[in-house]
């Protein structure tokens, strides 16, 4: 879908929004999520934010289903959503700088593949702008028989990612390692608890814990310093539905988990008639 046809009906469905005011949250909300994002795919997430519900639309018939992927292909396209990422690994050749490796799983309705991220590509998960969850276009990449059995997709200088959809995990879906993740859920605390504690190397910095809940589970969050700053001044409490982004996932109280932010992370307050 044309980026033209998602104004149409956000207008229709928001009359009060005129199409100027959209373009200006489209180019607000790029610099946020930065380059990596269509502006279709900006769009959408607008969309869906203001409660309008956009139809998807059928994959390009130049893109190849995981299926029929073979050892071999060069100048790949596929797309689908990532179900898992994995640590980065750095590498150094004789006589050559030191390199980076990433890897992460691909999933689309017929199979999933292992995509191997050189270098500059790897640094989109080292600094958090591939996330779980997420749907991705990857193009040019370079199939590859694995030395561990079956096909890898490697994505070198020439490859391209396109992000296609944002997507936010459930709680249910969440494990232990799990980072950056976006997740949603409304407050299952009456208030955070927002405290002055002392780190390992002797900060006094804030700290504001509370639980949250979504139909699949609850899970503690704990969100510190300038972002728990940030939490003190908001009026957060029971019901309110809250956007974690960027956050990380480790094992939290019994057998419950965490989930914490670091210097990237971020979050969005909405109102509860809002999806």
């Amino acid at each position: 879908m044309q980026i033209e046809e998602i104004i149409k009906l956000v207008t229709q469905v928001k009359p009060e929004i005129s199409r100027e005011e959209f373009l200006k949250m489209i180019k607000k909300k790029k610099e946020e999520l930065g380059k990596y994002f269509t502006e279709e795919a900006i769009a959408r997430i607008i969309a869906s934010e203001l409660g309008v519900k956009i139809p998807k639309e059928k994959e390009e018939k130049f893109e190849i289903s995981i299926k029929n992927l073979i050892a071999g292909l060069n100048d790949v396209t596929v797309s689908g959503r990532i179900t898992s990422i994995y640590p980065i690994q750095t590498f150094k050749k004789k006589f050559e700088k030191e390199g980076k490796i990433a890897r992460l799983l691909l999933s689309d309705n017929t199979g999933e593949i292992n995509i191997v991220l050189w270098n500059e590509k790897a640094d989109l998960i080292e600094k958090g702008i591939l996330k779980k969850g997420q749907k991705i276009r990857v193009s040019h990449g370079y199939t590859r028989e694995s030395f561990r059995g079956g096909i890898e997709l490697h994505v070198g200088e020439n490859g391209e990612i396109e992000i296609l959809e944002e997507s936010f995990l459930k709680i249910g879906e969440l494990k232990i390692g799990d980072g950056p993740i976006n997740v949603k859920g409304k407050v299952a605390s009456q208030k955070p608890l927002i405290r002055k504690v002392k780190t390992s190397r002797g900060e006094n910095v804030l700290l504001a814990s509370f639980e949250i809940e979504d139909e699949t589970g609850k899970a503690w969050v704990s969100i510190w310093r300038e972002l728990a700053e940030k939490l003190e001044k908001e009026n957060l409490k029971k019901e309110t539905t809250i956007k974690l982004k960027n956050f990380y996932v480790k094992k939290g109280f019994s057998e419950g988990i965490e989930i914490f932010s670091r210097k990237n992370s971020s979050y969005e307050i909405i109102s509860n008639n809002q999806t």
